[in-house]
């Protein structure tokens, strides 16, 4: 659900981004009370998790035209809580816009809001909400799906509204919203099902390591739990992403891209000159535009498979990273009596 250049105009754009960072300072000075040194490391692995894991896109049951990827917020809140989970997903979304061009350079401020924030915050109350005191394996893996699903709506609601406001919509807003909502609703659901079951997985083998700990046995250590993820996120970059699907994503398909339908006319005019400049220059400064090797515009040859893999894994390890030196810059700058384990 990352958010091109052209669906926005220069002062949503502007806008947005002054928001999102006013709410990350405001969110890394709530984050330093809790950050410990034991969740430094648990963010960056779990980061490095991410990043990979929204490298593989799936194809949606019943729409064979489109794709949708995972965002990871809901479980970055279930495992981390919802202030760390905004700083982790909101580095993922940066190191993929600035190094792999994945979602607009004007479009980071709604990108960071649409897909870190408000998933983080909003999906984590919902699971709170429906797993109470109770604490069952049940409420939380209904609660997990619930909140999966509710966050995924919110990001798919932001986008036609931070379009509509740009002025680049050509139809109406309720078209639109609906077919965001309804795209969203089925990656929400898979989302939901991802989830469940990397929380199921934790359950056997550390539940310890998610921030309200669910029931279960200890049957590996920390440390050895870190490093299985860090194995999955070399497994998704550089082997599983191989095998995504080639099809637009749900926001993607919404509005411009439609593989299975010829006919489509786009939903976004933009005819702003400075943002076609952006895109330009985004896309000549880019390191590894499209997760791939750059090429010459006007070249015909195409770069191998192995340079997506590549880019699984130099992303999953510049993600992790930029999470630690974040958290450690945030953790340093906290008096030592306000931080708690």
């Amino acid at each position: 659900m990352h958010m091109a250049n052209e669906l926005l105009s220069l002062p949503v754009a502007g806008t947005t981004l002054v928001i999102a960072g006013s709410l990350l300072g405001a969110i890394c000075k709530k984050a330093g009370k809790i950050i410990s040194a034991d969740k430094i490391a648990l963010m960056g692995i779990m980061g490095a998790f991410i990043f990979a894991a929204q490298m593989v896109n799936f194809q949606l049951p019943g729409m064979p035209g489109t794709s949708g990827h995972m965002i990871g917020a809901i479980l970055m809140a279930i495992l981390l809580g919802p202030h760390a989970a905004a700083i982790v997903i909101s580095s993922v979304v940066i190191i993929q816009c600035l190094i792999f061009q994945d979602g607009g350079l004007l479009a980071l401020g709604c990108n960071i809001i649409n897909m870190a924030i408000a998933p983080s915050y909003i999906g984590y109350y919902v699971y709170k909400l429906i797993v109470g005191k109770s604490g069952s394996s049940l409420r939380i893996y209904i609660g997990t799906v619930l909140g999966a699903i509710l966050a995924m709506e919110i990001g798919a609601i932001f986008v036609p509204i931070q379009t509509a406001l740009s002025g680049v919509l050509v139809v109406p807003f309720k078209t639109f919203l609906f077919t965001m909502l309804g795209v969203h609703l089925i990656v929400g659901i898979a989302e939901g099902l991802i989830t469940v079951a990397v929380l199921g997985y934790l359950q056997q083998v550390r539940p310890s390591v998610i921030m309200d700990s669910l029931p279960g046995k200890a049957r590996l250590s920390r440390n050895m739990v870190l490093a299985t993820f860090a194995i999955f996120a070399v497994v998704l970059g550089a082997g599983i992403s191989l095998f995504a699907s080639s099809m637009p994503d749900g926001l993607e398909w919404s509005y411009c891209d439609r593989p299975n339908q010829p006919e489509f006319s786009g939903y976004i005019s933009n005819e702003d000159s400075t943002v076609s400049a952006v895109e330009e220059f985004q896309s000549s400064y880019s390191l590894m535009p499209d997760y791939s090797k750059r090429v010459a515009q006007d070249s015909t040859s195409q770069a191998s498979a192995g340079w997506t893999s590549f880019a699984g894994v130099i992303g999953s390890f510049l993600t992790m990273a930029a999470i630690w030196f974040s958290a450690w810059l945030i953790r340093r700058s906290t008096p030592l009596n306000a931080v708690t384990a």
